[in-house]
């Protein structure tokens, strides 16, 4: 989950090379057992970076049945990849463990900076779905255990679709028609919105639409196309809207923006499994029409996809100097039963785990969506993230260079086309500058 927006203060934002599986969350085999957990009896002290409300909880918890370990929470700040990246680089004062987005790990991996986890908690890879595992694999070395991920869904208010005599859309197309007819009857009111300054919620769309901009190769070089078929297909749907003025692009997560979500400007929102309570609740005056949650609009309904915004990992810092103590740490929080249980209960985030299904948190009724249990539908659709995408060592900068691109895009001072062809040219140049070899 993207920490600055899904969180807020306590925030989320998904992956080196996703691997191919069918197997989503309902994969958990019923009566399969959560995993056990060896004995630890050294006398050690952890330091944990983290910024979820749970990890509190989670660590008192974890202390209770590993009494010799004890572990000094450090609530971070949105800051906390600048201050990590300096302490990894000054050789001192970092976490043993760490709390890193799936879209960051790959910069700390290829710095040598975390452990690899796979002789302590390899064995615990098959409580995940295939395409979680992945995300956290890397040359065949486990490098993080995922905490959360977020697929993406339709958040809609159905008293306005009544209103405005909308269908739920299936369908991109049908989308399409659906923001003109509304913003017609209502040149107010728009189906949804264009983050501008929100490249991980914008990845999310290509990904879902076959968008992969990188791609890592065997000899190590890159591959890097903003120019794809798949890639001008999204990015032009969304600024033909934007340019017939269907849809408003606007920067979110701000003032402005949270006033337009709460008052009925926005008839649904593309979101993530997290949006219901940390993106759409917040913004909502105290007495609300309730939304409800779908599946995420399909550019194939014979083919089902969908990307994946946000969810973060439990990784361990090469500084560590107790590595079994730091690995049973972050395997423990993320797929014990009482790990589960906070994750979902205080924390309130979408846990990667399989068992998450056994969780009552998990299923539980959400109240903004009016007591529908929204993680069924997003449980649905996890089998459907598309598991060719893969992230690059360059992200905080691609996710900058989108924001200026699609600006300027928007505004009408460049075509989308055009955009694509800059981030191009300005991303092969960084990565090359950063001494990554870029190939055709």
């Amino acid at each position: 989950m993207n920490r600055k927006k899904f969180w807020l203060s306590t925030a989320l934002s998904a992956v080196m090379v996703l691997g191919s599986s069918s197997m989503g969350f309902a994969a958990a085999k019923p009566g399969a057992g959560f995993p056990t957990f060896p004995k630890y009896n050294k006398h050690v002290t952890l330091t944990f970076w983290s910024w979820v409300k749970s990890s509190d909880a989670l660590v008192k918890a974890f202390e209770k049945v590993y009494p010799t370990i004890k572990v000094i929470h450090v609530q971070v700040p949105g800051s906390e990849y600048t201050k990590l990246t300096t302490v990894l680089k000054a050789g001192s004062g970092a976490p043993d463990d760490v709390q890193i987005e799936y879209q960051m790990l790959p910069q700390y991996v290829n710095t040598g900076n975390l452990v690899n986890l796979a002789p302590e908690d390899q064995k615990y890879m098959s409580w995940f779905p295939k395409w979680v595992q992945n995300q956290v694999t890397f040359g065949g070395k486990l490098y993080a255990i995922p905490q959360d991920v977020a697929p993406m869904g339709l958040i809609y208010r159905p008293d306005l679709f009544k209103k405005y005599h909308l269908a739920v859309p299936k369908t991109w197309t049908q989308f399409a028609a659906d923001a003109e007819k509304l913003h017609k009857e209502n040149p107010k009111a728009y189906l949804t919105y264009f983050p501008l300054n929100d490249a991980g919620q914008v990845t999310g769309f290509l990904w879902q639409g076959g968008a992969f901009p990188f791609e890592s190769t065997s000899s190590g070089s890159w591959k890097i196309d903003f120019t794809s078929p798949a890639m001008k297909k999204v990015v032009n749907f969304w600024g033909n809207l934007i340019k017939k003025g269907y849809i408003k692009a606007t920067n979110d997560w701000t003032p402005q923006w949270n006033h337009e979500l709460g008052s009925g400007t926005y008839a649904s929102v593309v979101g993530a499994a997290w949006s219901p309570k940390y993106q759409i609740q917040p913004a909502l005056p105290t007495k609300y029409a309730p939304w409800r949650v779908v599946n995420i609009p399909q550019w194939n309904l014979a083919h089902p996809s969908d990307g994946n915004w946000g969810g973060s990992t439990t990784a361990v810092t090469t500084q560590t100097k107790h590595p079994r103590a730091a690995a049973l740490f972050a395997a423990w929080i993320n797929l014990s039963k009482q790990g589960l249980v906070l994750g979902n209960s205080v924390g309130g985030y979408f846990t990667a785990s399989n068992n998450s299904v056994q969780v009552p948190a998990f299923t539980a009724k959400v109240p903004v969506l009016g007591g529908q249990r929204g993680n069924l539908v997003f449980e649905k659709e996890s089998p459907w993230v598309n598991t060719s995408f893969e992230w690059s060592p360059w992200t905080l900068y691609v996710y900058s260079e989108m924001q200026v691109e699609f600006t300027k895009a928007a505004a009408g001072k460049e075509s989308w086309d055009q955009a694509l062809a800059n981030l191009q040219q300005n991303v092969t140049q960084f990565a090359r500058t950063q001494g990554y070899n870029v190939v055709q």
